[in-house]
């Protein structure tokens, strides 16, 4: 038996495959679709609030992340400056990246990726976790 992943014991995450593992460490293999955002302040430690966020549609709407992302950064520069996010598309499939994933990452990319760092982004699917865009990205 798994022992459950406490917040406070959890290491940093400073690599894109540590957060690959803690995102299949909280979310595992998918059940539904839905955006999972986990949140890490400027050590990389994750904060204990883990967001998901039910009946997206199979295609995000350009900017419709936006309005998340700004508040999501407000939260973070009061919080934790410095932070990042963490974001995963769960979906269940296979785990060769879809049109619809490509384009949630594009969307998020556009909307997170002007106001903070993302440390990682990754589809759970069947199989398991992938990543679903190269490397982190830091606010343009």
């Amino acid at each position: 038996m798994t022992t459950p992943l406490s917040f406070e014991e959890a290491l940093p995450i400073h690599t894109v495959e540590e957060a690959r593992e803690r995102v299949f460490d909280l979310i595992g293999r998918a059940i539904r679709c839905q955006l999972w955002l986990m949140l890490l302040d400027g050590s990389g430690r994750q904060l204990p609030i883990l967001i998901p966020i039910e009946d997206i549609p199979l295609r995000p709407e350009p900017g419709e992340m936006t309005p998340l992302a700004a508040g999501i950064g407000a939260m973070l520069a009061q919080n934790a400056p410095g932070g990042s996010v963490v974001l995963a598309l769960e979906r269940p499939g296979s785990a060769e990246l879809t049109a619809p994933d490509q384009a949630w990452a594009r969307e998020l990319t556009a909307a997170f990726g002007k106001i903070m760092t993302i440390t990682g982004m990754f589809v759970a699917h069947d199989e398991g976790v992938s990543v679903l865009a190269d490397g982190p990205t830091s606010p343009r």
